[in-house]
This record gives structure tokens, sequence and C-alpha cells, in this order.
């Protein structure tokens, strides 16, 4: 077919656009030299933000700040290697890390390749955060052959006496197979040149039975980075991702013969309900004896990059005017509000909501909790007539209380969700008021405490009161609060059987207070 007709301006039109469309496409990168930045600016200029200097505006200060990053660097890693323009002098990775992040990775940035390193002759050093005795914050400490090694030049460290004991006998000083300090060319020949990495934060606890109160006592340590929690409870330090117990296997009794029947053993004592950890923290693994052996048996060392250390035995050398996981309460700096993230967890996980603090005319139920351990195999209990007087007492409140009669071997999600409820928590002394932690404080918030006439123990007092939670300990009518205590005096096997309380003077308080 023969082309008659010459084509139209339309036809003219759509042809050259298409042809310059495919030239200017087809050659991307020399295209935009014509309308980009020069070619050297691209090559030469480090990137200040995301976007190259002659293209920044407004928005792009207010989106990515004005840090610099190099050519294929992650963006959001250069912050890690950023310049300090007012000293000149460029912040390492690890100075970094021992800032507060104010965005916590939950899940974090370390790849599945991030496992290993090699440092060659230049071998992490590592660096004391915080210090008091028993209880210690380091960054680059290694584990090798289930030992501890600080690697330090410094002469002023402190001792390992003060941050370790040994692990057959807490009384005593550690062994070189337990922890050792090495120098720098030491640490070179005893630790090589590569190892594995253990990213995040750690928390080792090394004795073989450990308080009820030592996760508390870990927090407190650790929350000392960050004096300046707000009330609101927003969390700013990266939290836990695991905690060693180096010296309590995971289950009790032998090992079971794998040619015989199987036999249900139960969990060794952690201090603490196995549904605690995960609640209060969900991100914390639990690693126990077998776990700490099964990275001694491998051959490299590991670098734990920041490690929290909780050692009872070093603790009670130090001082023994207080408990020894009360330390770091007692010696160290905190917000008002440094339990709140934790205590917040717990309330959450049960859906429990805190109530106001109950003012002039509120119609705010107090509730009234009593911990019994009348039916628990042992330990401290109430005489049975005071026991069974008590709990008529507490019922005639009136419809202007809740009142919750716990039992011992009450589930752990009730026993939690009304001690979580609770503004007066009542029981016989002992770990179990532990769990007094997680009452909301308030100032009428109340811990009731009962013991043998002539006996007293300080650990639920120096406790609750850290927090803002009011005191009392009871001899049968006579109370003491926290500015009258009597002295420190162990309660006897022989007195816990039948520990008297004056249920009237206890109930006629609970009216005065709430």
């Amino acid at each position: 077919m023969q082309w008659c007709s010459p084509p139209s301006r339309r036809e003219i039109s759509l042809a050259l656009f298409s042809i310059t469309t495919f030239i200017l496409f087809y050659n991307l990168e020399t295209s935009f030299s014509y309308f980009g930045p020069r070619s050297e600016e691209v090559v030469t200029a480090p990137q200040v933000g995301g976007k190259l200097s002659s293209w920044r505006d407004a928005w792009e200060m207010e989106i990515y700040g004005d840090w610099t990053w190099e050519e294929h660097q992650v963006a959001k890693n250069a912050q890690k290697n950023r310049v300090d323009d007012k000293s000149g002098k460029a912040s390492s990775s690890l100075e970094a890390a021992v800032s507060v992040s104010l965005q916590p990775q939950i899940f974090g940035t370390v790849g599945v390749n991030d496992g290993f390193m090699n440092w060659g002759d230049e071998i992490p050093m590592t660096s004391l955060i915080r210090h008091v005795p028993g209880y210690t914050i380091m960054d680059n400490v290694f584990v090798s052959n289930g030992t501890v090694f600080i690697v330090t030049d410094d002469p002023s460290f402190p001792p390992l006496g003060s941050i370790a004991s040994s692990g057959e006998n807490s009384h005593e000083l550690p062994r070189p197979s337990d922890w050792q300090i090495l120098s720098g060319d030491q640490a070179k020949e005893t630790l090589g040149q590569y190892g594995g990495l253990i990213h995040g934060v750690s928390w080792l606890a090394t004795d073989a039975s450990p308080s009820n109160y030592t996760l508390f006592s870990l927090w407190r340590m650790y929350s000392s980075l960050n004096t300046s929690m707000s009330a609101s409870g927003i969390l700013t330090l990266p939290p836990p991702r695991r905690i060693f117990y180096p010296n309590v296997p995971t289950f009790m009794g032998e090992t079971p013969d794998l040619n015989k029947p199987i036999i249900l053993r139960h969990r060794s004592p952690s201090g603490f309900h196995p549904f605690l950890p995960k609640a209060a923290f969900p991100t914390l693994g639990l690693m126990y004896k077998e776990d700490w052996e099964d990275y001694a048996s491998i051959h490299p060392p590991f670098l734990m990059r920041r490690l929290v250390v909780a050692d009872g035995g070093a603790a009670r050398r130090s001082r023994g005017d207080v408990p020894s996981f009360a330390i770091p309460l007692v010696e160290l700096e905190a917000s008002k509000q440094w339990w709140e993230p934790i205590r917040r967890n717990i309330a959450s996980s049960l859906n429990v909501v805190d109530q106001e603090p109950k003012r002039w005319g509120s119609k705010t139920k107090p509730v009234i909790t009593y911990l019994s351990r009348q039916d628990a195999a042992g330990g401290p209990k109430l005489r049975g007539a005071d026991h069974e007087a008590l709990v008529k007492e507490l019922n005639n409140l009136g419809s202007g209380y809740t009142v919750h009669v716990i039992p011992s071997e009450a589930p752990w999600t009730r026993r939690m969700t009304a001690i979580a409820q609770s503004t007066i928590l009542i029981g016989v002394y002992g770990d179990h008021l532990a769990d007094s932690l997680y009452m909301a404080p308030s100032s009428h918030s109340t811990l009731m405490e009962i013991f043998p006439p002539g006996t007293f123990v300080r650990d639920a007092e120096i406790s609750v009161n850290s927090l803002g939670i009011n005191y009392l300990a009871w001899w049968e009518a006579r109370q003491h609060g926290s500015q009258a205590l009597p002295p420190a005096i162990q309660p006897t096997e022989s007195q816990n059987d039948d520990i008297p309380i004056d249920a009237s003077a206890l109930v006629k308080a609970i009216r005065r207070i709430s």
C-alpha cells in the first residue's frame, strides 16, 4: 500500500516525543548529568541526611537530620560513626551503644551473619559503666571455657572480689576458673584473634540459690543508666535479651538414665514463678547451667557486648547492714519511676487498670488482699485461731472494701491479679512477699508484714519503700512503721508455726489508712 498523504502535525509530535523519551531513559545516567548535580559532587561529596547537599531543603532536615554518611552505607547505621562538629572526634559504634537509645529496637538490626567477629590484634577492651559491690555493668566482656574474662589495662578497675565470687562457695573470692582480669597483651595470647558475639544486653546472676529479688536488683542496677525516666514510664533503655544462671541447673535432682522409665522433674528454684519473667520482661530469655556449659564447650571465646552482673557473695562481703540484693537500692541514684515499666508490664498482662488514688468523697473501693500461707507444706504460718479471726474481721469490713483471701497454692494469675489491684497487702513474713513489688504505689498503698514478736527481717521493707509503698511490721497487736523499725533478728524455725496477730488491731489500722 502506497503512503500518499504527508503526516499530520499530531503524528509528528507523537513521534518526536516518543524518540526523545526513549533516548533520555536509554541513557539515563548521562541524562541526569545535564539536569542533576555535577558528577564530581556525586562522587566526592559526603552525603548529609537522605539527599545530596544541592537537593536538600527544610523537609530533608526535619526527616533525616544533618548527620553524614558515606556512599553505599546504610543510612540508619550512619549515626554510629557520626562526627562531633565541636570536637571533630569520631564516636565509635561501641561508644554509641553506651548512650541511651531514644528508639530502642525490640528485634534489633543484627543479621544472621553477625554472630562472629575477627578483631585481629585490636582486641576489644572492657569498659566499666557502673559498679557497686556485687553489681556491675560492663561492656565487652569475654567468656571462654566457662571463665569470664575482663580485658583492661586500667589499674583502677574494681577488684574481682567486689564483682564476683567463687562458683563453689559464694563466701570466697572467685577462682581463676571463674573470673580473670587480663591486660590487653595477655588477652591477645589467651583469647586469640576471633570469637563469637553475644549481642544486646545480657544479665548474669551467679548465685546458686537466687534471691526472690534478683530480677528486681538487676533492673535497679540497669535502670541507673537512665535517671530521667518520665512518669509515663516510657522506656528508653534497650531491653535485656537474656539472663544467665551459670550455677543453677534447669531441673532439680540427678539427670535421669535415658534407658530407664521417664521421671518428671521439677524446675530448679530461680527466685520467681516461671510465668513472671515472661510477663515482666517479655524479651528476656532464661539460660541455665547447661546453656552456660554449652558456651564453655565451644572453642572460640564469646564477646558479650554489655553485661550486667549480680553476685550476692560479693555484695555480702562489702556490707552487712542491708540485704545483699538491696545494695543498688541504697547506693545508686535512680528515677522515681524506675520500676514502673516493669510493674506496668505485669498489670497489662493481667488486664489490670491502675485505680486513681482515693480522694475525699470518691467511690473507689480500697482493695485488701491477705496472702494466706495456712495451706502451705512448710514455712511461716499464723496461729490457727488468729488466722480464722483475721479472715472474719476482713470479711466484716463492709461493702466499702474489696477483700481477697489468697491461699498459697492459688494459681499465679489469680494471686498476681489480686496483688496488682491491692491497696493494702497483708501476709506473714517471707520471700513470697516479694510479689508486693507489683502493687501500684500511692499514698495509701501499704504492705503489712506479720512477724513472730521480737524478730524482724528488712527484705520486704527496704524493697517497697524504694517504690513509694508504705510499710508496717506487726508484732501481734504492735505495729512498727518505717521510721521506728525494730532491730533485724532472723526468726527461728520453731517460731514459724504459731505466729500471733491481733486481728482487731490490724483491721483498725486498715480503716485508718484507707
